[in-house]
């Protein structure tokens, strides 16, 4: 019976995501199928957040009877206004079968290889008990505690507990972070039917899966070669930090991540096709990053300044980089005063060290070669970051990368930098987005010459 809940409990939200993404209005005809799996579980996983949020407004009892059915409603109700839409999904082996010769066989070993390590990351989780330090300081906490209540108990700071002016209220180092994370563990404690430390982490496992399906199922959107997609989506699926989220798991910084990517690969996509569901992907995914940390008000307020570039080009562009200096000038003459911005405590102070970045870019495992990767991208590409065909995608970067120079440039947070215990999380939100950028650029520039070539003949 517990194995049929656990199942339940990993299977709902994907089948509700599935459900719901699929809506008529969507126009999700033209999807592929891995992009609807991976879009499909993320989106789930948030939805059955909300509805666990809703369910405790209304006064219900949180457990597995109430979550599970409001679920399991919600996704018949998805499949019924859905059902008159075609599947026009190509089948998983179909990629496998267009390949010939020596390409079949590599595209094979990637697949095997990628399965080897989801399956490896995958027992980690089962073998090993919550041990992050954020996981079981400021996540698990208030999974433990709404998990054993059944309801969302209010958790304020220690000085506030401390005084008693809250009857029944808890704290934990992060009292005022967004619920999402800890949701997520007490809905699969749920379906276990007793907290487990262990497995009610599946969820990231889940997390990195649907995001290599999601980045492969784009990358084939944009018409990018099987072969060459996956070998992208190995390259995401393999690099350390991200599997270091997976296996250790109860951190929010994978989901993060994950939001942040398939929001900018679908806002790609629909700069490039105006198609109405990648635009609404990108804003549901962009929106999503505020649920689940506080840095995430800024990553979706990353989105704006391309945005400006679509809608106007060549204005946009200029606007955005006078801001751009104009933010600068702002942060220098408020240097040394002090804010509070989205729940932190922020001192602006300027204070460049480069040397934690080029150690855990460059010179540490932490990252295998991306970092190189993304160096020979941008040198090949150069003349054409700013063409029209890539303005807003670069405009996004320079946004996002902005937004991490500031903090760690400008905040305390240059600290979190030096002692490495932050940066690499920090990356690890751009990184599928970038992946996906620079998988894009090395495909124009392989297909230059030859349009080259065949123009000139």
């Amino acid at each position: 019976m517990e194995l049929f809940t656990l199942m339940a409990g990993l299977c709902l939200p994907w089948l509700l995501g599935i459900a719901w993404l699929r809506a008529p209005w969507l126009k999700a005809t033209g999807i592929t199928w891995p992009t609807l799996l991976g879009y499909g579980y993320l989106g789930g996983i948030l939805l059955t957040t909300l509805v666990m949020r809703l369910l405790d407004t209304l006064g219900i009892r949180l457990g597995f009877f109430s979550i599970g059915l409001t679920l399991l409603l919600l996704t018949l109700a998805g499949a019924w206004l859905g059902r008159k839409e075609p599947w026009r999904i190509r089948l998983p082996g179909a990629d496998w079968h267009s390949l010939a010769g020596w390409r079949k066989i590599v595209y094979a070993v990637l697949l095997a290889a990628i399965l080897i390590r989801l399956t490896g990351l995958g027992l980690e989780i089962v073998w090993r008990p919550l041990f992050p330090w954020d996981a079981w300081s400021q996540w698990a906490t208030k999974a433990r505690v709404w998990y054993e209540l059944g309801h969302l108990a209010t958790f304020v700071p220690a000085d506030v507990w401390l005084g008693g002016e809250l009857t029944g209220a808890y704290t934990d180092a992060a009292p005022y972070y967004p619920p999402v994370i800890p949701l997520i563990q007490v809905w699969m404690s749920y379906s276990l039917g007793r907290w487990d430390d262990t497995l009610m982490n599946l969820p990231w496992l889940l997390c990195a899966i649907a995001l290599g399906l999601a980045f492969y199922g784009q990358a084939r959107q944009w018409q990018i070669s099987p072969l060459f997609a996956l070998m992208f989506s190995y390259f995401l699926l393999s690099l350390p930090i991200l599997d270091v989220h997976v296996a250790l798991a109860g951190y929010a910084d994978l989901f993060m991540g994950a939001f942040y990517g398939l929001a900018a690969m679908a806002f790609f996509h629909w700069i490039r096709t105006r198609d109405f569901w990648q635009g609404t992907m990108a804003l549901l995914f962009g929106l999503g990053c505020i649920l689940i940390k506080q840095p995430g008000i800024a990553w979706a307020l990353t989105f704006l300044p391309a945005l400006l570039i679509v809608v106007m080009p060549r204005a946009g562009l200029v606007g955005t980089a006078m801001l751009a200096a104009a933010g600068v000038a702002t942060l220098f003459v408020l240097e040394d005063k002090d804010f509070h911005l989205f729940g932190y405590h922020v001192h602006l102070r300027f204070a460049a060290d480069w040397h934690p970045f080029w150690q855990n870019m460059m010179v540490m495992d932490n990252w295998h070669l991306f970092w190189y990767l993304v160096v020979a991208a941008l040198v090949l590409s150069f003349p054409r970051l700013l063409a029209p065909a890539y303005r807003s995608m670069t405009v996004l970067l320079l946004s996002a990368t902005s937004f991490l120079a500031i903090v760690f440039f400008f905040t305390h947070a240059h600290a979190w930098a030096e002692d490495y215990t932050t940066i690499n999380r920090a990356l690890l939100h751009i990184v599928p987005m970038l992946l996906f950028y620079v998988m894009v650029l090395f495909q124009e520039a392989i297909h230059s010459p030859r349009i080259m070539a065949t123009a000139k003949n």
